[in-house]
């Protein structure tokens, strides 16, 4: 097939290409980056371009854009979209309804959520890695030394808006937050926070911003639910690494420092396809702990360290449960309590430790791979 591929830099763009020429395909990528992705008259006039001057049976990108769709849509080419970002965008459900849209998330309760509420564009599909290229990295003596350590972290820490969305509310709402907030904080694997966001709470909210005179503001239940999760996903992250570097040699990879209050080695930022699979395999275990909003899906980042051959633990999430199993490919945890004792017992047994990663790697080489999810999606598609 001949195929048109737009990409603004995402991730996964070189190892789905890879594995889309591969099969055969015909594949040209058109690259920009938006300004505004809802409004770009010089990005509709390029692509239009594209789209009327050769005949393609696809466009496809990482990660779903309004105006591609919108193109798509009226020069009736298929449009096949993989997100590996969630929850999307709310405004982005806007284009959802296109009938060339082909939407895949990883997130079976976010795509749910999707086709309830009438767009049946939208589909489930998990992410994938390329094991064949992390297999193929080798690294420097110096590299493996700067590595080794017992726990590593990779990613964000959040910057959540919550303080400042609550500066002007009163105090009842302040401890209702912060109540459902700390409620949250503690349960694995069901995720409240939208059924707890009631349109009551929501205008008090915003009548306290028109009482301060911030009238261009209006919050609605996915952003305050954001913010909350954001919030909570920063909490627990700080505290697991701030607790782990009590007791252990703790390695923090960011592009943002962090003011730990325990030695805490903050490493700053590695290389997606050159350096963080070193970090993932030659650390003894790989936290990470999942955005909180992220209501079922295994993120992308779960599935680069076990596809690099290390060991994860992370926050019980129902589709990690489903596809692996706890303590023999990964290492789950339900409370941050349990996350502690689960590091302690595996940093002392080095064996089972090393044998969940050896699991691990089989079972992403087995279950996640390219080939398997650009057939589902052509298939979807009609295009097989």
């Amino acid at each position: 097939m001949k195929l048109l591929l737009y990409d603004m830099g995402s991730y996964i763009y070189q190892d789905f290409l890879y594995y889309l020429q591969k099969a055969g395909h015909s594949c040209k990528t058109v690259y920009y980056h938006f300004p505004d992705k809802f409004e770009d008259e010089f990005f509709v006039q390029r692509f239009s371009g594209y789209l009327t001057e050769e005949s393609y049976d696809a466009v496809i990108s990482v990660n779903f854009f309004p105006l591609v769709a919108q193109l798509c849509d009226k020069y009736h080419i298929k449009y096949i979209s993989w997100c590996y970002d969630s929850p999307l965008e709310d405004r982005l459900k806007e284009a959802f309804s296109y009938e060339t849209n082909y939407i895949f998330l990883f997130d079976r309760i976010e795509a749910a959520s999707y086709q309830s509420q009438g767009y049946t564009r939208v589909f489930h599909l998990p992410l994938a890695v390329n094991t064949a290229r992390l297999d193929s990295l080798s690294f420097s003596p110096a590299q493996l030394a700067a590595y080794r350590a017992d726990i590593s972290f990779v990613g964000h820490l959040y910057d959540s808006p919550l303080d400042t969305l609550l500066y002007s509310a009163d105090d009842y709402t302040k401890g209702y937050i912060e109540g459902i907030l700390q409620a949250q904080l503690r349960i694995y694997g069901y995720y409240f926070l939208d059924d707890l966001i009631s349109d009551d709470l929501l205008k008090r909210l915003n009548d306290s911003f028109r009482k301060i005179g911030q009238t261009s503001v209006s919050l609605n239940r996915r952003g305050l639910s954001f913010a909350i999760a954001s919030q909570i996903t920063h909490l627990e992250r700080t505290f697991l690494l701030e607790q782990m570097g009590e007791l252990y040699e703790t390695h923090y990879y960011s592009t943002k420092p962090y003011p730990f209050s325990t030695p805490v080695k903050s490493c700053g930022p590695v290389k997606y396809h050159t350096e963080m699979p070193g970090v993932f395999r030659y650390s003894r275990l790989n936290l990470c702990p999942t955005l909180k909003s992220i209501q079922s899906g295994i993120p992308l980042r779960c599935l680069d360290i076990m596809g690099a051959g290390g060991a994860l633990l992370s926050n019980f999430q129902p589709e990690l449960a489903e596809y692996f199993e706890n303590e023999k490919d990964l290492i789950m945890y339900d409370s941050m309590e349990d996350a502690f004792a689960k590091a302690d017992f595996y940093l002392k047994h080095e064996d089972l430790r090393r044998e969940i990663a050896q699991n691990g790697y089989h079972r992403v080489c087995q279950d996640f791979a390219y080939p398997d999810r650009i057939r589902q999606m052509f298939t979807t598609a009609g295009l097989s």
